[in-house]
Formats: C-alpha cells, structure tokens, sequence
C-alpha cells in the first residue's frame, strides 16, 4: 500500500492489528453450519455489524442505526440525506459497515467516496481498506479481500473485482469503472468547508460537483448516493439537495436531543442526558448547528446577552387581553419550502412573554394542527390567532385549514394582519431595543424544545442583507403588533370573557 507519509503508515499499521487481533475466528464448525450462520448474519444489518466489527461498535445501536437496513440498504436508485448528530457514528456506518454489508451481500459493484479534497476522502477508505486486508472473519466467511499490485491508497481493488476511489470536489469520477463495473455506491462525506460556504457560488458549485460528477458516475440499473452531513448551514450541500423540489432526496435527521429533550442515542455513554449537557455547556452555538442540524451565522442585530431573559410564565389568565398566536405561513404548503412558524405570546404591563415557539419545513395540514393543539392546551384563554395577510397563502393554506376544521369539528378564528408591512428586516430590526432592555422574555419552561431553539437561533443570524432564514423573528415582530394594537385597553383593566370553540369560519 502506498502511503503519504510515515505517521500514516504507522497509524494503518496499527489500525491493521487491531482488527486482526479482535476478529479471531475460533469457531469450527461444518460447511453447512457455516453457510446457515452466514446466511443469519447477512439477513440482519445490525448482527452483521456487531459480529464482524466488534472493534468499531463500542456501544449498543440507537434506534435509527438499526433502521438503516430498511431506510437505505434494501432502498436502492435513492439519494439519502443523512442528518445526523456530530458523533453519532456516520462515517462509520455509512463509509464502513453499509458498503460492506452491501458487498458480502453481493450487492456492491464498487464504491466512490467525495470529500473535500483527494486526502480527506483517501482517509475515508483506510478503515475499510484495513477491515478488506485483515479482518479474518470476513476472510473466513468470505474470502481473501487483499489484490496484489492494487491496494493503493485512496483507489484499490478487491481480489473479486470490487473497485473503491476516493475524489476531491476539484476531481471528476467521470468515466472509472473496472471492466465492465461502474461503482453503484456513492458517498460524499466533509465535502463542504465553513469558510468556503460563506461564498454562495462555491456552495453552489459543491453541489453541481455531486449531481453532475459524482452522481452520473454510478451505475444506473442499481445505485445508492450517501450524503453524510448534519446540517450544519444553509448552505452546505446537504440544506441545498433538501430544498431543490426538483432532486427527489431522502431525509434522515437525528439530533443529539429528540422532542422532548432526551437523548437519541440514550445507549451510548457518551451521550446520556448528562454528558449531553456537558458538551451543549462547552460548545455554545456549535451545539446548535453542528448537533441539533439548525443552521445558522452570528448576526449583529441582536446580541447574545440580550436574549438570556428566561421567565416563569404566567397563568394564561394574568396577561393583558388576549394571547397572540401568529403565524408565519411561508408561501408554499409543502415540507421543502421556507419554515412555517407559530409564536405564542402573552404580554404583561411592558413585558412580552414568548410561551411558544414552532417552526417546522412542513405541510399546511400539519401547521393548522399544531394551532389546534395549542388552542385546546390553553382552552380557558383568549387567543387569537393571526396570520399575515395575502391572497397567496389563503389560497395555499384555507383549502387545508378547512380540511383539519372538518376533522376536528370546529373552525379555528383566524385573523389577518392587513397591515402594509414594508422592509421585513427594517420591521425585525425595530425589536431591537426591547431586546436590549431585557422587555422581550423568553418561557424557562421551553427552553429546550427544538422550536424556542430555532426561534433564537434565526434571531442571532439576522443582519441586513442576510440570506439565512427568518421565518421566527418575522413571526414574532408581527405577534408583538398584534399584541400593542389588541391590548392597548389592558390598562383600563378590562378583559374580554372566556374563550369559546368557534363553529364558524372567520377567515
């Protein structure tokens, strides 16, 4: 094998003894006993990983590890985006383990890995390469792996025939193939690099590389295309296949934490609820990105310190007037448009209290129906819930607003926000000096949910001419109007009564 340098012979060569020394076959048994315990192996992706790669798994597989059989391995011709938290073992399952089951399972033609540069994704082969080389149960159960005069490094071929090439984004996989093979498994791993995002022409040309490169390199009876990246920025290539409506892609996210603030990988040590918050303690805005696949920049509209004003909300009854819930519907109903956001405010004397905050890339369905859930869950209250004006959603979103009326047997009272709105980043920026005086508060109760986190997340990027998403901050600018123009009388001390299920539209 042909290395780069000294350090990387030593580090193969210790990689090759550890394989060899924990895959020790000391099973004896009949041809056919063999052929039967092949056979279970290969019928089971997490049995397979565990018996032919104790080295690597240290620790149970979560939930979503064992689903990659069905998710991706028996899913081929499909582009996989896959979301996952920074170390919850992506590189290891889908640059080692899936290539391989696939290959024992006589499923893999050969493999092409893209990286950021020719290096990286030479890199991403060596733990494979090594397990091909030495790992004896694979040599036990099916064959010798290791080609004399090919197994170099970053491109080497199999002693059956099954060739693995590693590109930079700069190279082009146009036209490889061995005899007749053209590889039929694609892996993109770190193509993109943070300082380089910051240029949208070079984001867009990462993502030109892997459709038009890479992509069309694979053999195209039988094929699967990897993308292995949390979402780490809008404009890493992972955000951009996502949101082409045009790219028929497959999305797979897994935060470090679920919904409910536990841990998707409650198996593993390294990541009980808390070491989890050790490293969100240590990391600031990287855990945001880099483990709950919300991307975003530092702006410098708003400043960090100003949103650290967590409260115990109030009962729903003790703020002025009525709770707003106002909604930012983006233009489109479908799951690959701009984030749908609710936010639920109550306010109190000068103070605005966020108590929610949902912001999904979803469908219209699903967006009325979490307005349902909340108006059920503070149903002693007043609420009014509000949308931005526009002949364009109520014609996205009415036609399904009725539908989850019908089945929920009451229309929600919906009110539009007629206002001419003007600049929409000169109308967040006005939320400035309530922020700075601490007058904007946030609910201590929802601090962990994904939604609160988006919320503050899109609050830290905007800056004037950002491209970033700002569906929350928009949202919460129009809840705050809402809130001045409808409880302007909270002085007086006047309430309006108890709130009551509509059984009309008033949309």
């Amino acid at each position: 094998m042909l290395l780069a340098n000294k350090k990387d012979a030593i580090s193969f060569s210790a990689t090759i003894d550890a394989i060899h020394n924990s895959t020790k076959n000391h099973v004896l048994e009949t041809t056919a006993a063999k052929a039967r315990r092949i056979k279970t192996l290969l019928a089971n992706y997490e049995t397979f990983c565990h018996y032919y790669f104790p080295e690597y798994c240290y620790a149970p597989f979560a939930a979503f590890h064992k689903q990659i059989q069905q998710n991706i391995a028996e899913r081929p011709n499909h582009i996989f985006l896959e979301q996952w938290s920074r170390g919850f073992a992506k590189s290891t399952h889908l640059g080692l383990f899936l290539p391989l089951y696939l290959k024992c399972k006589g499923k893999l033609n050969g493999m092409i890995v893209g990286s950021l540069n020719e290096d990286m994704a030479g890199t991403k082969l060596d733990d494979l390469q090594a397990n091909l080389q030495a790992n004896q149960r694979l040599i036990n159960d099916f064959g010798e792996q290791y080609r004399y005069g090919s197994w170099e490094d970053g491109e080497f071929v199999t002693k059956d025939g099954v060739p693995f090439y590693a590109f930079g984004k700069m190279q082009t996989p146009r036209g490889f193939r061995f005899k007749w093979k053209r590889p039929n498994y694609g892996l993109v791993d770190d193509l993109n690099d943070a300082r380089q995002l910051k240029n949208q022409a070079i984001a867009q040309e990462d993502k030109r590389w892997v459709m038009e490169e890479l992509k069309p390199a694979l053999w195209t009876r039988e094929w699967w295309l990897v993308i292995a990246q949390n979402k780490f920025h809008d404009q890493a290539v992972t955000t951009l296949l996502e949101l082409d409506e045009e790219i028929q892609t497959t999305t797979h996210r897994v935060n470090i934490l679920d919904e409910n603030g536990e841990s998707n990988w409650p198996e593993n040590p390294d990541f009980a609820k808390a070491a989890i918050a050790n490293i969100k303690a240590s990391e600031g805005a990287g855990f945001i990105r880099e483990r709950m696949n919300t991307p975003f920049e530092e702006g410098t509209t708003f400043k960090a310190e100003w949103l650290n004003h967590w409260v115990q909300p109030l009962p729903a009854d003790k703020y002025d007037g009525v709770l707003i819930h106002y909604l930012d519907p983006s233009y489109k109903s479908t799951d690959k448009s701009d984030y749908k956001f609710w936010i639920l405010l109550g306010k109190k004397e000068i103070n605005y209290d966020i108590l929610d905050a949902w912001g999904e890339k979803t469908t219209s369905k699903n967006m009325w129906e979490h307005a349902y859930q909340i108006n059920e869950e503070y149903d002693t209250a007043n609420i009014k819930h509000c949308i931005e004006a526009s002949f364009i959603q109520d014609e996205l979103h009415g036609r399904e607003l009725d539908r989850v009326a019908a089945e929920k047997g009451y229309m929600l009272r919906v009110n539009y926000d007629k206002r001419s709105k003007g600049d929409k980043f000169q109308r967040i920026e006005t939320l400035q000096p309530l922020f700075q005086r601490g007058l904007i508060r946030f609910n201590i109760e929802k601090k962990d949910t994904t939604g609160m986190k988006l919320l503050r997340a899109q609050l830290l990027a905007i800056e004037k001419g950002s491209r970033l998403n700002d569906d929350g901050p928009d949202a919460l600018e129009g809840a705050i109007w809402m809130a001045d123009k409808n409880n302007s009388r909270a002085t007086h001390g006047t309430r309006s009564g108890q709130y009551h299920k509509p059984t009309i539209r008033a949309m």
